[in-house]
């Protein structure tokens, strides 16, 4: 089974791969490289909108789609604090509002792209956040449901990301199990998850089981290895996750998500997708052979 790749572009812009300075070298290496697409930043409030139609327009051009889009959600990327899970209501209000921003953004798209929503604190908690546990999912649970409710009349699809203890909440929204509780209570059909492998690695148990248990609400999946770089390079097994991918009937985007760009953003973009491509091959005569 063949898959659809993109990349998370916002990761390449600290090595020397900003597609904000420099678009068009950017994006051509990506496309050269046999990518099908790229994710962009969602900051409406900080990207200028000729600077975002000029990147959107030249990725087009190239035969990019544009499958995701990033939301700026830790305080550190955001530049305040955007969290749908907080405890202050005007800091929920405010997270709201930057949300339908972005989603207001990908409605301008032919096809809109996910929008992934994440809550992020301005301190962790770590090892436990003292917030109680119920209120923090009651918090996520009504932004969630506003966005999504907000995203459905403009034809946009949102998926949770969960993140670590120890870049979001210790204790809360850190696994999928987490996140498809609240898709499910929700019963929302423009609401899924999406799986950080890297994330995935610290907090949920087998890869393999984690993606079974997403199923159908499984919308994206953003690639690195257990050390946060390139798949194949830590202990994640590839190969068992492309079998899995292909028993669930996986059909969204796997965009490369490594953090810092190493060795240099170049060779990370052109080194990636032939190593997924020969795990598909593999998996792919695994099943030739076994039936």
């Amino acid at each position: 089974m063949s898959h659809k790749y993109s990349v998370v572009l916002a990761n390449l812009a600290e090595d020397g791969g900003d597609v904000w300075k420099k678009p068009r070298e950017v994006l051509e290496t990506i496309a050269e490289a046999g990518y099908d697409g790229v994710d962009l930043d969602a900051e409406p409030d900080r990207i200028p909108e000729e600077k975002f139609n000029e990147v959107r327009d030249i990725a087009t051009s190239l035969g990019l789609k544009i499958p995701a889009l990033l939301g700026a959600w830790a305080c550190w990327h955001a530049g305040e604090e955007r969290d749908l899970a907080s405890p202050d209501s005007s800091v929920r209000a405010n997270a709201v509002r930057y949300a339908k921003m972005c989603v207001d953004l990908a409605a301008t798209f032919e096809e809109p792209p996910y929008y992934e929503i994440v809550p992020c604190p301005k301190d962790t908690g770590y090892p436990l956040t003292s917030i109680p546990y119920n209120e923090l999912r009651e918090n996520f649970l009504q932004t969630t449901k506003e966005i999504t409710k907000y995203a459905a009349e403009r034809d946009v699809k949102i998926a949770i990301e969960p993140c670590n203890r120890f870049e979001s909440y210790a204790g809360f929204m850190n696994t999928i199990h987490e996140a498809m509780g609240i898709v499910e209570q929700l019963g929302m059909d423009n609401l899924y998850v999406l799986c950080d492998f890297f994330h995935a690695n610290i907090e949920d148990g087998p890869i393999t089981d984690t993606l079974r248990r997403a199923g159908d609400r499984l919308c994206y999946i953003h690639l690195a290895d257990s050390n946060r770089q390139a798949p194949g390079t830590g202990h994640i097994d590839w190969l068992d996750v492309m079998r899995t991918l292909n028993e669930i009937g996986f059909k969204g985007y796997l965009a490369l998500d490594s953090v810092p760009a190493i060795p240099d953003w170049k060779s990370l973009v052109r080194i990636t997708l032939p190593f997924m491509k020969q795990m598909e091959e593999t998996a792919a005569l695994q099943e030739q052979i076994r039936y």
